[in-house]
């Protein structure tokens, strides 16, 4: 009906602008796949494309596009893009002007009218022209349009500097209020973004991994104490790539979900102490599509402790440590402490996002979970960890501390509420050991001159590799691979095979220390003393004293000659019964306590996943 309807119908017939893809494609891309560049994606592509075809309309489907798509300047959708480019609203724009804004989808940076006015031009016209020989507008509008040269407003309305994060809050608003609402509602948003934070978290990225064949990198900080998102880095140049690998990604994450297991062990009364074998290979009934799980490098541990085998990631401690636990165990410590992540994270690709409100992050109990066969988001990371770092308490993760709409009524404020997810005393002994992990063991690298906690995680033949960790004012996980998820990461920056104690677990320091300098160090709090159980009333009837036996006076002879006398009893003293007294307690760490280890446990036959032999 308006003018910038028909020219992006005309768009939806595949001109120029969009290449080989329909709208319908091209929004599956923005909001479920990304852009990999893989047959598989383009599969997943064609299904959830399929799928949205037949639910929704094609006025649907457009209306949806123009509303979330990215026009540049941070301007999503295309009245925020009339906003920003010519200060009015969209109904507004005349021909020209409509054909601008088409023109700089394909790639808004290169083709900002703002940065590159020429080759703006040029797409206007190579636009106006398409929509001539579709027979959208007539020849008069043609030359009228192409005399008439699009004015832009003085300077820049808007000017993102944190792209990745403004995509993670425009997704959690859509998702929460709504398009119209977001796009054209009028809302005011504080979001929880760090801006010291965010700025370092992009620098240390960028210099790291500053060659155009490097894989990516990803980073997510969470502040334990109110859930609240202080840092986002999605992926490398927003500008050409809009999937947001932070909570779109979804990537196996190796040992790094093993304090999952650790916390699940921890409930079921095991303690540091349990010992277990760790040899360099193992077959474990139960274990498919074979029984084999061997540990990084075929490294050999002996007779080890649970407290060892975190430190040093043993992969056959944590394969028998799991099935004696139980898969589901760890799956249900690991949705109190925060994965599955919260409903506004998009859904997985290729699940039917249409037929419900949700696809969130699946997590099957397998025994292979213990080594990371089950993909996670960056975000589900920092903030399950956060809730380690925050003595047991879990807060869902946010984007915004306030919304409020165009009528002043506060929508949103504030942080989520606390649940104690997991006890004080479970959360503090497994921080216990994975601050270990940091002082001398797999992520030595991720020191940072302060009280830390964290583990190192390394998916099969070095296609991802995590490290995750937390002090006690800031969780973060940092992510690595490439956007294929096949591609393995060899000859990295002088680093053969890249782990998560490598790269990742640097990256991790380099950012922690700048993004804690002004805040002092600080150990993580013991929890309290549980509480001694209620008094429920009862006593037992106190038993009498035993009567002692009376004494016996000696008699003494009244003469020097001796005679014989009674020999003396001797003095009977009453004592009083006495309770045995209790075995004192052990101090933690119990590593040199020899315990003997229970009998193993043979599982039922169930179904698994792969197996998991190089991850660490």
């Amino acid at each position: 009906k308006s003018i910038f309807r028909a020219l992006l119908a005309d768009v939806r017939a595949k001109n120029a602008v969009q290449g080989g893809s329909t709208i319908t494609e091209q929004y599956v891309k923005n909001a479920y796949t990304g852009n990999q560049k893989s047959l598989f994606r383009k599969f997943r592509e064609a299904l959830v494309a399929a799928q949205v075809e037949r639910t929704y309309s094609k006025a649907k489907i457009l209306e949806s596009y123009l509303n979330s798509t990215y026009f540049g300047e941070g301007a999503y959708g295309a009245e925020a893009a009339s906003q920003t480019y010519f200060n009015k609203h969209a109904a507004e724009l005349s021909l020209s002007e409509s054909a601008e804004l088409v023109g700089v989808i394909p790639a808004p940076e290169a083709y900002s009218p703002f940065s590159h006015p020429q080759q703006a031009e040029e797409r206007r016209l190579i636009v106006l022209d398409r929509m001539r020989a579709g027979g959208v507008i007539t020849q008069d509008q043609l030359v009228a349009a192409r005399a008439s040269k699009p004015v832009l407003v003085s300077s820049k309305v808007q000017v993102v500097r944190f792209p990745w994060f403004v995509d993670a809050v425009q997704r959690y608003l859509s998702q929460r209020y709504g398009d119209k609402a977001v796009f054209s509602g009028g809302l005011e948003v504080t979001t929880t973004v760090d801006p010291a934070m965010q700025t370092q978290a992009e620098s240390v990225i960028a210099k790291t991994l500053n060659r155009p064949d490097d894989p990516y990198a990803s980073l997510v900080s969470v502040d334990p104490r109110t859930g609240y998102v202080t840092a986002i880095v999605g992926g490398r140049d927003y500008s050409t790539e809009k999937f947001n690998i932070a909570i779109q990604g979804r990537r196996q994450p190796g040992s790094s979900f093993k304090p999952f297991v650790l916390v699940a062990a921890l409930e079921s009364g095991l303690t540091p102490g349990l010992t277990l074998p760790g040899p360099a290979g193992i077959c474990l009934a139960g274990w498919k599509p074979d029984c084999h799980v061997t540990n990084f490098d075929n490294e050999s541990f002996g007779q080890i402790s649970l407290e060892t085998a975190t430190i040093h990631s043993v992969n056959t401690f944590y394969a028998q440590l799991v099935l004696r636990v139980g898969p589901a165990k760890v799956v249900d410590a690991a949705r109190r402490m925060g994965i599955p992540g919260p409903a506004w994270l998009p859904g997985r690709s290729g699940c039917k996002q249409t037929a419900s409100d949700h696809c969130p992050t699946q997590l099957e109990a397998l025994p292979s979970i213990a080594l990371g066969s089950e993909e996670v988001t960056p975000l589900e990371m920092a903030s399950a960890y956060a809730t380690l770092a925050a003595g047991g308490t879990y807060r869902q993760p946010k984007l915004v501390s306030k919304v409020t709409d165009g009528a002043g009524q506060i929508l949103e404020s504030g942080p989520s509420a606390p649940v104690q997810a997991i006890s004080p005393q479970v959360a503090f002994t497994a921080t216990s050991l994975l601050q270990e992990v940091i002082t001398q063991g797999t992520g030595t690298a991720a020191g940072i001159g302060r009280p830390a906690a964290g583990k190192t995680g390394t998916a099969t033949d070095f296609r991802n590799a995590w490290f995750v960790g937390y002090t006690p004012d800031l969780a973060t996980s940092v992510w690595m691979g490439y956007r294929d998820a096949n591609q393995a990461m060899r000859n990295i920056h002088g680093v053969a095979q890249v782990t998560g104690g490598s790269l990742p677990a640097a990256m991790w320091s380099a950012y922690m220390k700048a993004a804690l300098a002004s805040v002092p160090a600080s150990p993580f709090a013991p929890p309290p003393p549980p509480s001694p159980p209620a008094d429920s009333g009862f006593r037992l009837p106190l038993l009498p004293l035993p009567t002692p036996s009376p004494e016996v006076t000696p008699t003494v002879a009244a003469t020097v000659t001796p005679t014989v006398t009674a020999t003396p009893t001797a003095t009977v003293t009453p004592v009083r019964p006495t309770a045995t007294p209790l075995i004192p307690l052990l101090p933690w760490p119990l590593a040199s306590v020899p315990v003997v280890p229970s009998p193993s446990v043979v599982p039922s036959p169930s179904r698994s996943s792969r197996a998991w032999r190089r991850v660490r």
